[in-house]
């Protein structure tokens, strides 16, 4: 398991149920940003990278608001 995936299960933004369902990390063309996907395959966040271009911020996609920050 990669640092980023890491990350976001500790901190509840990706899960993985016990019975099979889970959210994953997916790279997205259209917005050149990775997203986040629940089980049903809808987009939860976006993981972009911030205003000074070395961190990566994680983004709720029904708020817009920022979760959390990953500094690099």
């Amino acid at each position: 398991m990669g640092y980023l995936e890491e990350m976001l299960l500790r901190n509840g933004v990706i899960f993985r149920s016990p019975d099979g369902s889970s959210s994953y990390i997916e790279g997205s063309l259209v917005s050149n940003s990775l997203v986040v996907r629940n089980s049903s395959g809808w987009v939860t966040h976006r993981i972009e990278r911030s205003a000074n271009g070395v961190d990566l911020i994680v983004r709720n996609t029904s708020t817009g608001l920022v979760e959390m920050r990953i500094a690099a």
